[in-house]
């Protein structure tokens, strides 16, 4: 499932590059009212940023203007205190890292190697697209994580052990604040995807992301 079938259930506004700013993004909330934003960025625990850094929302500020929207937030550590402020401020459903995400790849992304990290992040984003719960989401996500953990654990390839340890570090950092009780469908919905310049491409199954750095 590419862009083209997420736009056949949804109605999306992309942000990628040099639009992924903190001005194109307040523009895009303001004039979309999207119930659903899949963002990706830098961060840490308690902020996170956007094209060339700089920054769009921290738990002092900023971050109430996801309340009442479902969010993916691909971005390092921010599920350690935005995640939760980000949900103590009427987020419906926040998907966050508690950790620093990493992952492991034989060349240049989407390899054999990356593929299991993005797929199962990609897995939220499929899940909403179709209509269930973020709940159900959370849970199909770390169905995918176990799912390719399996894999490498029987692996012979030589760094089996490395994409498993890297695995189960993001799998058991993956977290989910708010109630988690709203879904992101109707498709008449749309759903705001920034993206910009970052050492992350998020594999073949989401086309918006293979435009990254």
């Amino acid at each position: 499932m590419g862009l083209a079938v997420a736009q056949a259930r949804m109605q999306v506004r992309d942000l990628s590059g040099p639009d992924a700013t903190k001005a194109n993004l307040d523009a895009a909330l303001n004039e979309v009212d999207p119930i659903l934003c899949y963002w990706l960025g830098h961060g840490n625990a308690d902020t996170y940023t956007v094209q060339n850094q700089e920054v769009y929302m921290q738990t002092c500020s900023g971050d109430e203007k996801l309340s009442g929207r479902n969010v993916i937030l691909l971005s390092c550590s921010c599920g350690i205190s935005l995640g939760p402020d980000m949900a103590s401020k009427g987020a419906l459903a926040v998907h966050a890292w508690a950790v620093d995400f990493t992952w492991v790849a034989d060349g240049v992304p989407p390899d054999p190697k990356s593929d299991g990290f993005f797929e199962a992040v990609n897995e939220l984003w499929f899940a909403h697209n179709e209509g269930v719960l973020p709940t159900v989401a959370h849970t199909r996500s770390l169905a995918v994580w176990d799912k390719w953990i399996d894999y490498w654990v029987a692996s012979s390839d030589p760094y089996a052990s490395l994409v498993v340890q890297h695995l189960v570090h993001d799998r058991d950092g993956m977290r989910l604040f708010g109630v988690g009780d709203t879904p992101s469908n109707p498709p008449t919905q749309e759903i705001a995807l920034p993206v910009w310049e970052m050492p992350l491409i998020a594999g073949q199954g989401l086309l918006l992301f293979a435009l990254i750095l």
